[in-house]
């Protein structure tokens, strides 16, 4: 009897290493995927909007090639004519066909033809560039529009930002943008907010809103504007929209555990994140550790989004003071 329940336990303790290693895969799995789709997109996004400043400039190119080649075209024509008027009508060695008025009319009408190439040309380069310049003008004057919606959106996300990871009782800095927050700084996310504004709501509520009120500035930014001149904003806002999409279902799940009826599983969670190390091993975690796990990795490549993106205006901002400077 002793040997049947040694042999059961085994067989029990098997089955549940099979399943923990099955849960193993699964996730891994899953954060391939989800990577692999992140690359894909952004690779996609990228590649969009070079390929439509190729587009443009290789619009332009051909553009001036074709005038290019119609007037070299009437140049040769001329120049042809040129000859077989003076083979037709003078013997090899005559230089007499200089005196001829015919000569000089087509010579000159050949000379003509290089002037209005070299000018032609010459208006093509000129108005490639002030169109390239416009365009680069416009695009400033768009994004810089948008960040006056973007900007104080960024302020309010931070200020939740900090407050959920900011553990009662510490030093709370509301317009830190990279932090070195571990899960357990996360143990007090169902605490009230410490911003008089939002009213004693639950930080991970007032952090949840104001996350997706950013996301949706950002994605009107992302859809209204190509990004041809300033690919480096267009990245870190893409960064940002990317990770918070992946993170929301996880973001959901936590705010739902802070309503009525789940007080279990919100105190199983909290005593998990007082309990947990610095850098726990996102596929040991439980169920609730994990899904608070995939939130604070949002939070942190939120934070290096953010970090770039304010990095990209600020020096967008000194680019243009420096460009009216030499006005």
């Amino acid at each position: 009897m002793a040997n049947s329940l040694d042999r059961s336990d085994r067989e029990a303790a098997k089955k549940k290493t099979a399943a923990a290693e099955e849960r193993r895969r699964v996730k891994e799995e899953k954060k391939n995927d989800m990577q692999e789709r992140k690359t894909r997109k952004s690779t996609r996004s990228r590649n969009k909007k070079k390929s439509a400043a190729r587009y443009d400039t290789k619009s332009m190119m051909k553009t001036m090639a074709v005038s290019v080649s119609i007037l070299v075209a009437v140049f040769l024509l001329l120049e042809a004519i040129l000859l077989i008027w003076k083979a037709m009508n003078f013997a090899p060695g005559d230089t007499s066909y200089t005196n001829n008025d015919n000569y000089w009319h087509l010579l000159n009408i050949a000379d003509t033809c290089v002037g209005f190439l070299v000018g032609i040309l010459a208006m093509d380069i000129l108005n490639y560039f002030e169109r390239g310049q416009k365009a680069r003008r416009d695009e400033e004057r768009a994004i810089i529009r948008h960040n006056r919606i973007v900007k104080p959106a960024i302020d309010m996300y931070l200020a939740r930002k900090n407050s959920l990871i900011t553990p009662a009782g510490e030093d709370f800095k509301p317009f830190q943008i990279v932090t070195n927050a571990t899960p357990r700084d996360l143990k007090d996310l169902y605490g009230p907010s410490p911003i008089n504004t939002d009213s004693k709501r639950m930080k991970i509520a007032t952090f949840e809103y104001y996350t997706k009120k950013l996301n949706v500035a950002f994605m009107n930014m992302a859809e209204d504007i190509n990004f041809d001149y300033n690919p480096e904003i267009c990245d870190a806002v893409l960064a940002f929209i990317n990770e918070t999409t992946y993170g929301r279902s996880a973001l959901d799940s936590i705010v739902a555990y802070g309503e009525e009826g789940n007080r279990t599983v919100r105190n199983s969670l909290i005593r998990q994140l007082k309990e947990s190390s610095d850098n726990p091993d996102i596929f040991e975690a439980g169920d609730e550790l994990n899904t608070a796990l995939i939130v604070l990795h949002m939070i942190h490549a939120q934070e290096d989004a953010l970090k770039k993106y304010l990095d990209a205006m600020e020096e967008l901002d000194h680019s243009s003071q420096r460009r009216i400077k030499k006005l």
